[in-house]
């Protein structure tokens, strides 16, 4: 298990996201964002040159591999939210995204000794290293216990 402790500002994580298909992106849009950018291809391909995914389904592309591949080790006590939630470029059937997270800040609770925020960046990158998202996320998680320093 992963503590508040076990964290330095500068610290980089990677991982990579598996690309979405065009069935993946429409069904998806369907029933979360029936945008016709999402939804209709002919319509995509003339405003945006092809079928784009949701910037929500983007966004749980991107966290999915974080949270399957890192967040089970880390005594989290949960997500404090999003602070500057930013997707620049849309994502296109069949681009696999490149993924950094970069630990920004540790800081312990003053109010309550047994926690702190970590602060991290999450960026994508598509296969041509476009950033395509962006997000800075505090999560709030435990301090290593006095038993186990």
């Amino acid at each position: 298990m992963k503590y508040l402790e076990d964290f330095q500002p500068g610290q980089i994580y990677r991982f990579r996201a598996e690309p979405l298909s065009k069935e993946e992106i429409i069904a998806f849009a369907h029933e979360w964002d029936p945008q016709r950018l999402h939804t209709d291809e002919n319509y995509a391909v003339s405003v945006h040159g092809s079928l784009i995914a949701s910037g929500f389904q983007t966004m749980l592309q991107v966290f999915k591999p974080v949270m399957h591949g890192m967040m089970p080790e880390i005594a989290n006590i949960g997500g404090l939210g999003f602070d500057s939630l930013r997707w620049p470029r849309p994502i296109r059937p069949g681009e696999a995204l490149d993924i950094e997270l970069e630990v920004s800040s540790v800081t312990p609770s003053k109010s309550k000794p047994d926690r702190g925020v970590l602060a991290y960046t999450l960026r994508a990158m598509n296969p041509a290293g476009q950033v395509v998202f962006t997000a800075d996320t505090p999560v709030m998680i435990k301090r290593r216990p006095s038993e186990e320093k």
